[in-house]
This record gives C-alpha cells, structure tokens and sequence, in this order.
C-alpha cells in the first residue's frame, strides 16, 4: 500500500521537527521538503495530500500553485496576526505547533481518508445494536432532516454520515465535512459560511464556505460542540432559514444542505457548562443516533477486522485465522473501531510470507509496540527524520516513536491533572496550553485506555 506525500515548504529546522512529530501520529505518510518557489514544479509532478507552508507570507491569495493540494499554514506562532496572514493567503487552515499538534493530525487524517477513497465504507452490522443502527439509516436516509451521532470516539461516527449520504436522493450532490475542533477560532467562521472580498486586509477575492460547497448535498459538522458559543447563533439560523451570510458579505445566500452533526462529549453536560446552546441542540438533534462503543458488540469485531483488512491490503489478504480471532475478542478496544484499524495496518505492513491469512503473531496490539522498542532506535528515526536537508523525502516515524511519544506526554498530562485536582483549566494553565487542546489530549489518552481523573 503506498505512503502518502505530505510537502513542507520554508520550514525552520525546529518548526520541521514540530511537524516530524505530528507525523509520527498518522501512518503510511512521508514528508517531502521544498521551497516555496519550488512547489508548482513539484506539484506538477507528485499528487500530495496536503501542503503546508512555513511562511504564510510567501503566498497571496490566489497564487497558491496549481494542482489545488489542500494547503495549510504552520508556525510556532500562535498570535492573530499569522492566522490573519493565513486567511490572506486563502490557505485552507492554520496551525500553531505545538498547541495545535492535535487539530494538525486530524486534519491530515481527514485528507488522507479521502485520498484513500473509503467515503462510503459499508456499516459492518453483526451485533443488534448496528442492525438496528443499520436499518434507521436506510429509514432516514431519503430525508433531508438534521441527524445528530454520538459516541465516543474512533467508533465510526463519520463512516455513518457517509453512509446516511450514499444512501440518499443527495448522492450524487457533494459531501462536504469540516472538523469544527481543528481550526482556530478566528477561520472557523470564514470557513463555514465563506467571506466576501475585502472582508479582511488581504481578503482580495471572495470565498465560498463549506454551507456553500455542500449545496445540494451533505455537510458533516464534526465535533460541533467545539464551535465557540457566539458562532452557534449563526449556524442556528443557517440551519433554521437554510440561508448562510458569508463574512463581510451584504446578502444572504440560499443552500440546499443536509446537515450531518456529530460528537464524542457528554451532551447534557455540554448544555449544562454552556458551551452547547439549546435551541441549536434541539435543532441538530431531529434524528439521534448513538454508537455504541465497540466493546460492548463483540459480535462485531471480528467482521470489522477482516473488512479493514481486505481493504487495507487491496484484497491481498483475506482472513484472520482462528488464534488471530480470539486475540482481538479478547482485547477491550478503548480506541474502538479506529484503533482496530491501526492493528489491521500493522498486520498488513507486517505480514511476511505468500499466505493470505493472519495469524496471531501477525498482530500487534499498543502494548505490543511499546516495550521492545524504546530507545535509542526510535529517538534515532526522529533525528535522522529532522535532520535531512530540504527537498529531501522522509518516511514517516515508526509506530514505537508514535507509542513512546503519546506515553510521555500523557503521564505528564496525568500527573499534572492529578496535582491540579482535577481542574481542567488549571492543568492547561500549568502545562501551557488552552482548555481546548487539553480535551483533545484527554480525549486521546481514554481512546488508548488510560484512566483519566474526573473533573474537579
């Protein structure tokens, strides 16, 4: 299976090694360094999955490169003025590393979804709980009524969306998604409903957003209780009037969008902490669905598994063998369905041999990849990784550098939540980073099984 190619353009050795480690959470990549000047040419030559810029200033809008590769702009500044520099570029996010080390990864794991063309993987239903999911979707599917999914994450919220998409009358109209906890605050609205020309200082042309792009389709809020509380109001009367005004624009435009919501919190304590306003609950909320995580539909495991890995191989392996079988029933998945799927890449980068079956050796849990290979190996891969000269391609970091990174800093992360008592914002105050950022990591660590102190 091939590795997709993420350029970086103009980056500062140390901004290079901000991004080695984001990669180093996403397999199957490789970065490719260049200069600004130099990406046309390379673009005209290599199909990248997305581009980042380490100078937002070397670009205006409308001279970003043709092919159009989804272009972002990452700094180790976090201040307004690069996120303004980003928007005059006409970039599609920005990025300040390491604060938003996070957003930068599910952003690129959104592209690289897409590249792999898996929009619309089929529901793998063996447990009743996803028959019956299976079944109201095909239900619900030729409305144009809001649905509202739930669950935690990695259980497959988005490949529902796709499927409640595919299966109606809108599937041949656009499916757009936007990951409402990726981008800064100060492009989320730009990004959603578009700007008009001179809407900001170097804002030389008009762009549509993401309400725009999904006419007569489907739009995807991913995340949507991270949209901040004053930007609720205007997706509410979006979703209400069915009419977007673009930022600094003077007229409302009509859409024609099915609106696809979806997040992994607690709702009701979303709404009591205010950061969910209720009317606009109410409004997404026409049709809910809750996922049930994959621990409690073991029936499912197993179908999943092998469903990944055909896809994952290109057919060329087919099975799990019945020792490879029990040690997956037997795991409790914290990281649910999109942890499966990093196993089954594993198995598939790892398998040796003519066979087209997995054995059991054949798998590699988290744990599996931690101890045997900490050390001086992984630390090497990442310096050898920074420390090649530009226009030269890196093969993304190894999975253990990913473990052993992830590891260190979720200790930090607990021990100093444990010593703050709990409180969220004191921790992020203490670690030095925002509130937001400290649910993503959070967030990560009970995807990978950790024990997070409740909230004090």
């Amino acid at each position: 299976m091939s590795r997709a190619t993420i350029l970086l353009a103009d980056a500062e050795p140390a901004l290079r090694e901000a991004v080695v480690r984001v990669l180093a959470k996403i397999p199957r990549v490789r970065l490719q360094t260049c200069s600004t000047a130099a990406l046309p040419k390379i673009l005209e030559g290599t199909r990248a999955a997305a581009v980042l810029l380490g100078d937002a200033g070397a670009m205006t809008a409308g001279s970003l490169p043709e092919p159009r590769a989804p272009f972002a702009v990452v700094s180790l500044d976090a201040s307004h003025e690069h996120e303004l520099a980003a928007m005059r570029a006409g970039v599609d996010a920005h990025f300040a590393l390491p604060e938003m080390a996070e957003p930068l990864a599910q952003w690129l794991r959104s592209l690289l979804v897409a590249e792999r063309q898996f929009e619309a993987p089929a529901l793998v239903a063996r447990s009743a709980a996803m028959q019956g999911i299976d079944r109201f979707v095909s239900r619900i599917a030729p409305s144009s009524a809001t649905v509202f999914v739930t669950g935690e994450s990695g259980v497959g919220k988005e490949v529902l969306a796709r499927q409640l998409h595919a299966r109606s009358p809108r599937k041949q109209g656009p499916f757009e998604a936007i990951n409402c906890a990726a981008l800064p605050e100060a492009m989320l609205e730009a990004v959603l409903f578009g700007h008009a020309k001179g809407a900001f200082t170097g804002a030389v042309e008009a762009r549509p957003g993401k309400f725009q792009r999904a006419h007569k389709g489907t739009l995807l809020l991913d995340e949507v209780t991270e949209i901040p509380v004053h930007l609720q109001a205007k997706l509410l009367r979006a979703l209400q009037e069915r009419e977007v005004e673009p930022l600094g624009g003077r007229q409302v435009l009509r859409v024609d969008v099915r609106v696809i919501a979806t997040s992994n919190r607690d709702l009701r304590a979303a709404l009591a902490e205010g950061q969910l306003r209720e009317d606009l609950y109410y409004r997404l909320n026409v049709f809910p669905v809750c996922i049930p995580p994959l621990r409690d539909r073991p029936e499912d495991i197993v179908p999943l598994a092998q469903a990944l890995l055909r896809r994952l191989s290109g057919g060329r392996l087919q099975d799990l063998d019945a020792g490879a079988q029990r040690r997956l029933q037997a795991h409790d998945w914290p990281g649910n369905v999109r942890e499966l799927a990093n196993v089954m890449e594993r198995a598939v980068t790892l398998h040796e041999g003519e066979s087209p079956q997995v054995t059991a050796e054949g798998l590699w849990l988290d744990a599996d990849m931690l101890s045997p290979w900490v050390g001086a190996d992984a630390t090497g891969t990442e310096a050898r990784a920074a420390g090649k000269d530009a226009d030269d391609t890196d093969e993304n970091p190894t999975p253990m550098l990913e473990q052993t990174l992830q590891t260190q800093e979720g200790r930090v992360i607990l021990n100093v939540l444990r010593e703050s008592g709990g409180r969220r914002k004191e921790a992020a105050d203490r670690l030095g980073i925002s509130p937001r950022t400290l649910r993503y990591k959070l967030a990560r660590l009970r995807e990978h099984g950790f024990a997070v102190p409740a909230s004090g």
